[in-house]
């Protein structure tokens, strides 16, 4: 069986670095905003994604974006030659606190607000984890309404005889 064409590609070449031993993929998942089963699917060419029925162009965007690198605009201006920074160091220049000690790094920060790849290089975004019900759970909520609550009189409103 041949292999799909993404994994001929360049991102496909970033993801697998990045799972390599000693590396957690499960770890690399969350890192790069998408569950561990789709990483292993797209990892071992199966499922919907190994046949070609699914799309790999949102996660080859997440990993270009999440692992790899571009050409800094600001300081390839500054040293009039090109810079390329990993998106690590991309997203720690654009996604911090204004710095006020030093009006090179405040000029690159402000260069970074403006920068295309700013919104590329953004930390993913952590969805929270909502716990599946059981089967007993299920089960005992199938066909239930919910009970309003009894009604009580307050203490200093008793009634007198």
């Amino acid at each position: 069986m041949s292999q799909p064409a993404y994994m001929q590609e360049r991102w496909f070449s970033l993801l697998q670095a990045a799972c390599k031993p000693p590396a957690v993929k499960a770890e690399v998942a969350q890192r790069l905003g998408v569950s561990a089963p789709l990483l292993y699917q797209v990892l071992n060419g199966s499922g919907l994604y190994g046949s070609g029925k699914a799309s790999t162009r949102r996660l080859a965007d997440k990993v270009l974006h999440q692992l790899g690198s571009y050409t800094c605009p600001h300081l390839s201006e500054q040293h009039n030659e090109e810079r390329v920074i990993t998106s690590d160091q991309c997203r720690n220049y654009a996604h911090r606190p204004a710095p006020t000690a030093s009006p090179r790094d405040l000029a690159h920060w402000q260069a970074c607000r403006k920068c295309p790849h700013r919104t590329a290089a953004a930390p993913a975004v952590q969805r929270p984890v909502v716990p599946r019900k059981g089967k007993d759970e299920a089960a005992d909520q199938v066909g239930q309404l919910p009970t309003p609550p009894a009604p009580t009189t307050p203490p200093d409103e008793e009634t007198a005889p």
